[in-house]
């Protein structure tokens, strides 16, 4: 059950990421709140994808992230947890207070990736899309 969770989260954060690969022309600006907003929700719906996928790894006893206040916390701050570590490893600040361990730190540097490479695709669409016109 949750092998299928986390391919239904995973299928949501790539469909999310789809929209920067569409052929599609803006009618608009380069540099616009629709895609300041666009691209606020995409960078939220891959923090709380990858805090999906940290929780369900948790609840099937896999060891992905140290540094929490203690193990008989409830499933909400489990949650929390999981969010603050995706947004801080998405955003690359890494504090340090949460460390990724064992499959975690594979999971952490997919996720640190797709945070590096959203900019990029941003950039790069934006100038492809000004040389073809």
């Amino acid at each position: 059950m949750t092998v299928m969770m986390t391919g239904a989260v995973v299928i949501c954060m790539i469909m999310s990421m789809k929209g920067l690969f569409s052929p599609a022309r803006p009618h608009h600006r380069y540099l616009s709140f629709t895609y300041f907003i666009y691209f606020g929700f995409l960078y939220l719906t891959i923090m709380i994808g990858f805090a999906l996928i940290y929780l369900l790894m948790d609840m099937m006893n896999i060891i992905i992230i140290t540094g929490e206040n203690s193990p008989a916390i409830t499933y909400w701050d489990k949650f929390f947890t999981s969010l603050y570590f995706s947004g801080i490893t998405l955003f690359s600040v890494g504090y340090g207070d949460i460390v990724p361990e064992g499959a975690g730190r594979w999971v952490a540097m997919l996720e640190a990736w797709v945070g590096y490479t959203i900019p990029t695709a941003f950039v790069v669409r934006t100038m492809l899309e000004k040389d073809s016109r």
